[in-house]
């Protein structure tokens, strides 16, 4: 526990506005006073929350990392690894980047124009789904970008039964892609894996084929990382 003038001294930064920061951080939870005027501690379940996020992202990195590799050389094409950040995706790994161009920008992904991004999108819960759609202005960023809502939810209805993504110039003309759901070791979906290329290598029919292909290597990071299958919860009584 720790009193203002200590927060002050171990940060460096005035009293005034340590008081004002920590007095926020009490507000929203973050941090702990018991008594008005009391000492200061750090909420512990916002602790192992923060501990628990950075440990699942860090994993899933370090864990798919071998697989990315092995399934951008079966498929000699390039691989993204993405994890979603809000109303947005963001590409942690990018596997063979010389067969696509990836700039900056490009690693902050839309959900509604990527694989990826419609992935995470599919699975969200259904209040997550009707506040990100309830806000949503879909600026068409090429001419075959999805701009009705009710296109995107058909399309998101298909992902769900199919259990892949498609991106066919949706996103940046020139470059298609096909992605697939990461689950944890609860069954969340917590990262996607695409298949990204130059439209003159993946054509339609191309694409097709690396359905099963991202489907495959989607399953067994999930698999690695102790997610539950179809089949071991349909054995434990769940509802499929």
């Amino acid at each position: 526990d720790l009193s203002i003038n200590d927060v002050s001294a171990s940060t460096k930064i005035t009293y005034p506005t340590a008081h004002r920061i920590t007095s926020k951080l009490v507000k929203r939870g973050y941090i702990l006073q018991p008594q008005k005027r009391g000492r200061y501690s750090v909420h512990p379940g916002k602790l192992a929350e923060f501990i628990g996020v950075i440990r699942r992202k860090l994993n899933i990195r370090v864990l798919a990392s071998p697989f990315l590799h092995d399934l951008s050389d079966t498929a000699n094409e390039a691989v993204l690894l993405a994890v979603r950040r809000g109303s947005t995706a963001i590409n942690i790994e990018v596997v063979n980047r010389s067969l696509i161009n990836v700039t900056p920008d490009s690693s902050v992904l839309n959900l509604y124009s990527t694989g990826a991004g419609k992935v995470f999108l599919a699975y969200m819960s259904e209040q997550e789904f009707d506040n990100y759609t309830s806000s949503l202005v879909m600026l068409p960023k090429t001419p075959k970008t999805i701009s009705n809502k009710e296109h995107l939810i058909k399309e998101i209805d298909q992902i769900r039964h199919t259990g892949v993504a498609f991106d066919d110039e949706e996103n940046e003309t020139g470059l298609r892609s096909v992605a697939a759901p990461i689950r944890d070791w609860e069954g969340r979906v917590v990262a996607a894996i695409s298949i990204i290329g130059l439209t003159a290598r993946i054509n339609k029919t191309r694409l097709q084929e690396l359905t099963p292909l991202v489907k495959d290597y989607a399953f067994r990071i999930s698999q690695a990382m102790n997610a539950r299958t179809q089949s071991e919860k349909n054995n434990s009584g769940l509802v499929k």
